[in-house]
């Protein structure tokens, strides 16, 4: 066993996650409804993929703190103005501590993910810093003073976002997050392997306490999720995503027995719209895969959007696009050298009315909205809030897109209270 602190520099590298997204766009009506076990298969492999990755590659404890991702990583939907930093963690042999830096005014927060992925914690770090406690349900032992997260498995996944103000350039925010620091005994164990995926769910099973919500399920997957099913899964969850199956995150990343959960085809489409996300409540995504008459986005025509520049969020709001055949940032060298990938509060200013104007077109419109520069190929948009309040309903991009036409029953917004 190692007793592990973290070295306050490590090389920022590249986080790849489990799957290279394949391209192609089908209708509604192609996307056959699968039995709800292979959906939770597909969540909890495509999650402990990147997770056996990240273990061969790191081992526990250590921060794995990549540079904001671009078209060449292989996260999924990542946010593209904060920084993230993700380790995992051994509480096989007693509780797990962490200590968060203190920062200027900038969002950072802490998050922690079972093995099925679901998100059992999350919160805004105060700005004095804080201690996190991780430690088994199982555990009897003295634990050390923190807020304490009480997990049901060995190997929780953590997770830390420290917010851009520069995006790469921004090096206070690089050594905020880099001066996080984990304590905790570890050792590695056996791991199976990645492409196996009955063994990966029978991992699982072996280094955890069941929920009674999905034990059934584990039990099945581990003796008939294949490979092939689970790349079925994934086109089938690739057809419902772009046929505008799911407009948010609401149910997606929820606790297994939180009421607001969704069902298990919601939860594993969330897994594409965004690997390692939050709860509702802390943050509101919305998926805008197409336009008002309900025609995929691609850069044929200028698309606009007329937003509120202060919508109604707590702590902040982006506005990000992605290829429709990576769930990536476009490349660069694909749009003239342009480097544009997300819009937000500290790089845009109100018009006269409040209001701020995105066009999405091939061309810069040259017309005072802000551009984004797409390509023929397909894009979809992601809206992000960041701290909902009330103040936000009826004015998300849902909402103001989609009014008014065939599509607002399909695309509608939570109502925050």
């Amino acid at each position: 066993m190692k007793d592990s602190k973290q070295s306050p520099y490590i090389p920022a590298v590249i986080f790849a996650a489990s799957l290279l997204l394949g391209s192609g766009v089908s209708s509604a009506q192609d996307s056959e409804v699968l039995p709800d076990v292979q959906y939770h298969a597909y969540k909890v492999v495509h999650h402990m993929t990147a997770v056996i990755e990240h273990m061969e590659k790191f081992g526990f404890n250590e921060w794995d703190n990549p540079p904001i991702a671009d078209h060449r990583f292989f996260v999924i939907t990542p946010a593209l103005d904060h920084f993230y930093s993700k380790a995992l963690t051994d509480v096989r042999w007693g509780p797990v501590v962490v200590d968060t830096p203190a920062k200027d005014d900038r969002y950072s927060s802490f998050q922690v993910f079972d093995m099925e992925h679901h998100s059992v914690f999350e919160k805004v770090i105060n700005k004095e810093g804080e201690r996190f406690v991780v430690v088994h349900e199982d555990y009897k032992g003295p634990i050390p003073e923190g807020t304490v997260i009480k997990v049901n498995c060995n190997f929780p996944f953590l997770f830390m976002r420290t917010q851009s103000f520069a995006f790469n350039e921004d090096k206070l925010a690089n050594t905020i997050r880099r001066s996080a620091r984990i304590h905790g005994v570890w050792e590695m164990p056996n791991l199976p392997k990645k492409d196996d995926t009955k063994a990966v769910v029978q991992w699982v099973i072996d280094n955890s306490n069941q929920y009674e919500q999905t034990e059934a399920f584990m039990k099945e997957a581990a003796k008939t999720y294949s490979m092939a099913m689970h790349k079925q899964t994934f086109e089938n969850i690739k057809v419902f995503l772009s046929s505008g199956g799911i407009s948010g995150n609401k149910g997606g990343f929820e606790a297994v027995d939180d009421p607001a959960g969704g069902t298990m085809l919601v939860r594993a489409a969330c897994c594409l719209m965004g690997h390692l996300g939050f709860p509702v409540h802390h943050a509101y995504y919305q998926q805008i895969p197409m336009n008002r008459q309900g025609k995929l986005l691609s850069g044929a025509k200028p698309f606009v959007m007329t937003l509120p520049y202060d919508p109604g969020v707590d702590l902040f709001w982006s506005i990000t696009r992605y290829g429709a055949d990576t769930f990536l940032p476009l490349d660069p060298a694909d749009l003239g050298g342009n480097n544009i990938q997300a819009y937000n509060a500290f790089n845009t200013k109100p018009d006269s009315q409040g209001n701020v104007t995105f066009t999405f077109s091939k061309e810069d419109p040259k017309d005072g909205s802000y551009w984004m520069p797409v390509t023929d190929a397909g894009y979809y948009i992601i809206a992000r809030y960041y701290g909902p309040t009330k103040t936000l309903n009826g004015n998300t991009a849902v909402d103001i897109l989609y009014k008014g036409t065939p599509l607002e029953k399909k695309f509608t917004a939570v109502q925050f209270k």
